[in-house]
């Protein structure tokens, strides 16, 4: 079969296709015929040994598919050849067949697309994760960072559909156009705005209940003077390339609770694979979504949409930050 092959740790533009064996089905595992598979800034850190999760080489790169059943192995009861799903995987998504634990694969409903379905359980589950524990809810106020990505839009999307006003922050009229789509209330643009003195003045000066940042970088201090007494900031990675340092005597003066989110050590990507352990909750967390999205209460953008033989391409667009919503590869 057709893969995408990491065969060293020198990034993306090495990449190659390439013929490779078809992987066994294992027991608890399905086998998938993926459709779509994501591309997120993890994948380029991935392929460069430098992200959190260290891959033995060669491997094929892809953590988020959505595609069909092929067959399941022993022990899986709840998917038949021909259903329609999408999945976290540990690796693998960037070839024309994958195999994977059954534990992260999720149904999608018939009026979803396999197009849009693709950018639910990472970007969706991540930001619905982050924004349970910031406590969102009904009438609260929440500013979206970086909110032309697909964790941005993911998480406007998520705040709208739990009651919150939100305000966006992006780098660019487009980006801040899709989020106005996705259902931002109020859009500001940072490279033109100063955002502190912007959130302000929609606020009334008090600031805003929960931050939501996926960014990272020379705005964090920004944002936590951005929060209100007694908010709530998430901090979910650093998209900028730049960790920041947290100024602990602000947290402590506005009595902000800041909140790291890893929703990897809920899919099995933690120190320990503890994946069995939150089924349950991140099942109940996907049928929720999925349902939203069925009816459209989650209104998901389309993709930006490459080949697989595009990779590179696909890639450095959002390294770049030149896509505005989800980047996705089309393997069949």
């Amino acid at each position: 079969m057709k893969a995408i092959l990491c065969e060293e740790l020198t990034g993306y533009e090495n990449l190659k296709m390439a013929d490779v064996e078809r992987p066994e089905l294992a027991s608890g595992c399905v086998r998938i015929k993926p459709h779509y598979s994501s591309v997120s800034y993890a994948i380029s850190l991935m392929v460069a040994g430098r992200y959190q999760r260290k891959l033995a080489l060669p491997f094929i790169p892809g953590t988020e598919v959505s595609g069909e059943i092929l067959e399941s192995g022993p022990g899986v009861e709840t998917f038949k050849p021909g259903d329609r799903v999408a999945a976290i995987v540990d690796a693998g998504g960037y070839a024309e067949e994958l195999v994977t634990d059954a534990a992260t694969v999720y149904p999608v409903p018939d009026n979803v697309s396999l197009e849009r379905a693709v950018g639910i359980p990472l970007s969706f589950g991540t930001a619905a994760t982050a924004l349970e524990r910031g406590g969102v809810k009904d009438g609260q106020t929440v500013l979206v960072c970086g909110a032309g990505g697909a964790l941005g839009l993911a998480a406007v999307e998520v705040a709208r559909l739990k009651g919150a006003k939100v305000i966006a922050a992006a780098s660019s009229e487009s980006k801040l156009e899709a989020a106005r789509e996705a259902g931002a209330d109020i859009l500001i643009d940072y490279n033109k705005r100063n955002l502190l003195e912007a959130v302000r003045a929609e606020t009334g000066g008090r600031g805003v209940d929960v931050v939501f940042d996926p960014v990272g970088g020379k705005l964090f201090e920004t944002l936590i003077r951005c929060t209100a007494n007694g908010g709530n900031l998430l901090s979910l990675g650093f998209a900028s390339g730049e960790i920041p340092q947290a100024p602990v005597n602000l947290l402590l003066v506005k009595n902000i609770s800041l909140h790291g989110v890893n929703f990897s050590e809920y899919i099995g990507w933690g120190k320990t694979d503890r994946r069995q352990e939150f089924v349950p909750r991140i099942c109940g967390l996907m049928n929720w979504l999925f349902a939203a999205a069925s009816t459209g209460s989650l209104n998901v953008r389309e993709p930006q949409v490459f080949d697989l033989s595009q990779v590179i391409q696909a890639i450095d667009c959002v390294v770049g930050r030149r896509s505005v919503g989800k980047v996705v590869l089309r393997i069949h």
